[in-house]
């Protein structure tokens, strides 16, 4: 028997993000198939009842709140150190990549993307710096260093000198109700826009997205003919704007149904940011059988791994036009992008990452009995 702490800090009912999915997808498969060890949830806010994993977790709130960056380490430092040492931790592991630069328990660190080592300046200044000066040191201190996808493994190598055996990459999924017997009896949604179809992004909306790209390139799609509709799910991260174009409509933050609904009645994803360390709404529109445009950069071919509709260049916003004009024009190519999109998604599982982040626990279980 182990005793294993996890970082629930991102564990926020209604609105998990792309980590807090991660997290909770990992977390409630791991507790589940292991019985024989005990967990400890940290929170940095009162614990939500929907994430009450099993009889064999516990979850504390520690304090302070660790929403800002001057918050950050003297949660990590501080108050997870005290509580490792109190709960006898023999693991802490770290779904949002932060640790404790104080205990002396074994850590595990998932590290999602370093798009902050490439674009600071899509992040308010605080975040930037803290992100920058402290995720090298959480590279080296970790015991393991799990991420999710071959590209972030090479990226963080590179750029943090960490030998890429010490890396592992455990994939994001999408959630299982995408997938085609949990979609059977559930009708798809266009209210949003009137009842006309459209092309959907899915996303938070800040620099990073290129929303402003999406936005040209859509104005391009309409002005070559193109008579889809375009949704954008999702709200600001740090800030929000909602340019106002023809066809164009927002539906903000969606909950876990709706977005099902809203993916499964478009008639295309068109996901071109600049950066990605996944892109979890590639596959959960693969799930949905919803064929793809994608980005050509960074973590996005690879999770495509040949089933997009398209790979587009983010800056190019004709060639995003061209594609969009293609997929509603060409019927063969959307259903040969449906069909590659489901073969391909069959390659992504929640139980397969939970298991795959599971053994890189027990490696560090192992290396410190």
């Amino acid at each position: 028997m182990a005793r294993i702490a996890l970082n629930a800090r991102l564990l926020v009912p209604n609105r998990l993000e792309g980590i807090g999915l991660f997290t909770d997808a990992c977390y409630r498969r791991i507790i589940a198939a292991h019985p024989e060890h005990d967990f400890l949830l940290l929170f940095d806010r009162t614990p939500d009842a929907a994430f009450g994993y099993g009889k064999n977790a516990t979850a504390i709130r520690l304090y302070p709140p660790a929403r800002r960056p001057f918050l950050y380490d003297m949660w990590f430092d501080y108050s997870v150190t005290r509580a490792l040492r109190r709960w006898k931790a023999d693991v802490f592991v770290s779904t949002d990549g932060m640790l404790s630069r104080r205990t002396k328990v074994p850590q595990v660190a998932v590290f999602h993307d370093l798009n902050f080592m490439h674009q600071p300046h899509w992040m308010p200044k605080q975040e930037a710096r803290y992100y920058r000066s402290r995720f090298p040191e959480f590279a080296r201190i970790a015991n393991r260093l799990v991420t999710v996808s071959e590209f972030s493994k090479g990226d963080i190598a590179e750029q943090f000198g960490i030998p890429s055996d010490a890396i592992t990459v455990v994939y994001n999924a999408p959630d299982p109700i995408y997938s085609a017997q949990s979609m059977i009896g559930i009708e798809s949604k266009r209210s949003f826009t009137n009842g006309r179809p459209y092309f959907i992004f899915v996303g938070s909306l800040h620099p990073r997205k290129n929303l402003k790209g999406l936005l040209a390139a859509f104005g391009l799609y309409r002005t070559r003919g193109g008579s889809y509709d375009l949704l954008i799910v999702g709200s600001g991260m740090w800030t929000s704007s909602e340019a106002q174009r023809d066809g164009v409509h927002y539906a903000g933050r969606l909950g876990r149904d709706e977005l099902a609904q809203v993916m499964r009645g478009a008639e295309g994803l068109v996901f071109v940011p600049w950066f990605e360390g996944f892109g979890v709404p590639i596959v959960e529109a693969f799930a949905s059988g919803v064929p793809v445009i994608a980005s050509n950069t960074s973590a996005m071919p690879e999770v495509c791994g040949g089933a997009a509709a398209a790979l587009v260049t983010p800056s190019n916003t004709l060639e995003i036009a061209e594609a969009m004009n293609r997929l509603e024009v060409d019927g063969a190519l959307k259903e040969q992008a449906v069909q590659l999109g489901f073969a391909r998604v069959q390659e992504f599982s929640w139980e397969s990452s939970a298991e795959r982040l599971m053994a890189s626990i027990q490696s560090v279980l192992e290396a410190h009995a």
